[in-house]
Order: C-alpha cells, then sequence, then structure tokens
C-alpha cells in the first residue's frame, strides 16, 4: 500500500482505430479498434515487479475507459498478462486480445506497452443517454422530375424539417440543431473534408445526409369487375440516410428504407406538402413511420459514442472547449484531450491515430454551449492547440 501512494504514474497513449479497407470488407471483417498504450511508472526501493504492474494497469484501464469499456475486470487482465508474458484472450465480452508488447528500464523508471483489441458492451454505456446533435444539409432528391406529379417542388425541404421534428419528438437523446439552407452531394473523395467543415461550423458532433431516391407514381387500372372504381395510384418512397461523425469524417451508419403507400390526391391536383392534412394522409403517415423506424436504427448505432468536441481557445492553464450544458456537461466533470490524425501505411490503407494528453482535465465552468476547462499540469498545456479534441470521461 505505501508503494502504491508513492508510486507517480503518467499515461501516454497511442490509440489506433483501423479504418476498414476493401480487403477487410472481402474477408468479412467488422468494425476493429486497437488501443496500443504506454505506462510510465517511478520504481521505488528497488521493486520493478510493482512498478511495472501499477504501469500496466493504469495504462490498461485509461485505455479501456476511452473506449467506453467497463473496467471491472482490469486487475485480473493484468495480473494474467504479467504472470504469463504472453497474449492473453479475456471472458469479459469486452476485452477480446491483451497484449504485453516491451517492458523498458531508465534508470528508476520502467516504461510498459500493452496492445488491446477493445470494445464497449451493446446498451450499456454512459453515452447512450447523453444528448447528441446533429447538422443536415437539404435532403437531396434524385430524380426531381418526380416532384412535378402533384407539384411538390419543395417535398426537400420539408420533409428535412419533418425528420428534425420528429427526431426531436420521438427521441429523447437526438436532436437536429442546425439545417443548411441547401442540397449538397458530397463526393467520395471529399466527403470527408466537407463533414468536418460543417460540423466545425454548426459546433455539432454528427453530420447526417439523405438522399430521397424514390417519389414515383404507380397507377393500376381498375378491375373488369369494379369498373365504377377507377384507377387508384400508389406512390413510392425511397431514402437513404449516412450519419457521420463530424470529428474526422468518419461514416457511422448508412441505410436505405423503402415504403409505399395510396396516393390519395387527383392526377392533376396541386399538392401543400407543407399541410398537417398532407401529413396525415396515407402517404404522409407511411412517410413518417419509415422515418421513425430509421430514427431508431440511428440512435442504437450511435448510442454508445461517446461525447466529443474541439478545443477552442487556450489561455494560461485552461481553454474553452465546445462541450457545455446542452450537451449534458456539468461543473466538475472530467475530460479526455487528444489530437487526431490520419495515418496511411504502405499499402494505401488509413489509420486514424489518437494521441492522448496525460493529466486531468476538469471542467471549471459550463455554459450553454461551452465550457472552460482546467489542467493541473502546466507543462502540457504548452502543447494543447485549437482544434484538439475532447471527450467526456
Amino acid at each position: 500500500m505505501r508503494l502504491l501512494n508513492r508510486v507517480r504514474i503518467t499515461a501516454l497513449f497511442n490509440i489506433i482505430v483501423v479504418v476498414i479497407c476493401l480487403a477487410a470488407f472481402l474477408m468479412g471483417q467488422a468494425d476493429a479498434a486497437w488501443y496500443e498504450a504506454k505506462g510510465y511508472a517511478i520504481i521505488e526501493d528497488g521493486d520493478k515487479a510493482s512498478a511495472k504492474r501499477i504501469a500496466t494497469q493504469e495504462a490498461l484501464k485509461q485505455a479501456m475507459l476511452f473506449a467506453g469499456a467497463s473496467v471491472n475486470s482490469v486487475h485480473t487482465l493484468t495480473n494474467g498478462l504479467l504472470e504469463s508474458e504472453h497474449t492473453t484472450i479475456s471472458s469479459s465480452g469486452e476485452v477480446a486480445q491483451l497484449e504485453l508488447i516491451d517492458e523498458v528500464y531508465s534508470g528508476d523508471m520502467v516504461t510498459v506497452s500493452v496492445r488491446a483489441d477493445i470494445f464497449a458492451k451493446a446498451k450499456s454505456c454512459n453515452a447512450q443517454y447523453e444528448e447528441k446533435h446533429f447538422s443536415t444539409t437539404r435532403f437531396l432528391v434524385k430524380n426531381r422530375q418526380q416532384l412535378t406529379h402533384g407539384d411538390i417542388t419543395k417535398f426537400d425541404e420539408v420533409l428535412t424539417q419533418r425528420f428534425a421534428r420528429l427526431m426531436r419528438t420521438t427521441t429523447d437523446t437526438l436532436r437536429v440543431t442546425h439545417i443548411a439552407p441547401h442540397s449538397t452531394q458530397f463526393k467520395t473523395q471529399f466527403t470527408e473534408q466537407n463533414v468536418r467543415n460543417l460540423s466545425q461550423q454548426t459546433n455539432t458532433q454528427y453530420v447526417v445526409m439523405g438522399i430521397i431516391n424514390d417519389l414515383s407514381i404507380e397507377t393500376s387500372d381498375p378491375s373488369l369487375l369494379t369498373p365504377w372504381r377507377g384507377s387508384t395510384q400508389k406512390r413510392h418512397f425511397g431514402l437513404t440516410l449516412h450519419v457521420y461523425d463530424g470529428i474526422n469524417g468518419g461514416l457511422l451508419f448508412t441505410q436505405s428504407y423503402a415504403t409505399a403507400a395510396a396516393w390519395t390526391y387527383d392526377k392533376f391536383e396541386s399538392v401543400d406538402e407543407y399541410s398537417q392534412q398532407f401529413w396525415e394522409s396515407r402517404y404522409g403517415v407511411a412517410v413518417q413511420e419509415l422515418i421513425q423506424n430509421a430514427l431508431q436504427d440511428i440512435k442504437e448505432a450511435i448510442a454508445c459514442q461517446p461525447l466529443t468536441g474541439r478545443v477552442l481557445h487556450v489561455a494560461g492553464n485552461s481553454f474553452s472547449v465546445s462541450l457545455g450544458q446542452d450537451n449534458g456537461i456539468s461543473e466538475n466533470d472530467e475530460l479526455y484531450l487528444y489530437q487526431a490524425k490520419e495515418v496511411i501505411d504502405n499499402y494505401g490503407r488509413k489509420y486514424l491515430q489518437y494521441v492522448i494528453y496525460p493529466g486531468t482535465f476538469v471542467v471549471r465552468n459550463a455554459f450553454s454551449n461551452s465550457s472552460s476547462v482546467v489542467s493541473e499540469n502546466t507543462a502540457v498545456m504548452a502543447n494543447i492547440q485549437e482544434n484538439d479534441f475532447v471527450v467526456k470521461k
């Protein structure tokens, strides 16, 4: 116990998150996240074994917390690792693989490097209760000629607003806080940068893009047995949604949806797509039901994404961040602080590398959409830059 009280631990983590490449997809692999962590500890009284164990436990603990997993099995895993000195497979369901990379002794300091395949348990994370903010542009209509039937030329604008309203009224944690007054079709080679730009301009963590694929009309001639009923019309509705992480531009969710319902308007009638009467029609109800289903899928897909913001300004031993009370941030909350950059290997595969700042960062004052954060380590503050990122612990 005396040793534990006297050991000073500093953790510095280089965390690599693999972005799935085509080859991995063809092999049937799912998203993988490998975390490499380095833990440093002072050797007291020549007790290398204890210092090594403490450094390893601290590194793994912080990596697990950053990944959104629980830390119930940290001591068991690290002790088993230190005993075997080999890769350990965990049965906890959160650490799929744990490996001791190396240990380096320099004077009275030991550096322990570990690598872990960590993932959070589904639907058991704190992040699922945090409010998540989205920005979007007006949903894109793939074939605007289809809008002429019913003269619903503003349908894309109205649908985007309806999507935002349904998100607010049918979910307790999702909010569209900004709708750009234009449609955007992001080209593949520019998507990540465009997403990051929109996210930064609107101070939102997520960007959702919608493509209206189908608004076609299907007409059925009257039956020979009931010619008096005349022809009937059915209108299709197809929608594809993409949800991006606005911090790094990565795609978090994509899904296409389709439905159809009776179109109860005359062929040449001009329909008021803004009216409540339209949204209470059979077609309007069917479209809203589809959107509600999509919103639940989105909510589930991003439930455990950590609340993330940006550093806005650095001054002295404090800095301001783009998270505040509207995001569920309160005074005395602790944050992770990190830098992110893209790395490309010799095979052209992209990786995101996260460098985590050591130390404790605490919210001093929380405002509506920003907070003031202080650090106990002035040496660390010298390296913090605007547009670094913060994650709520």
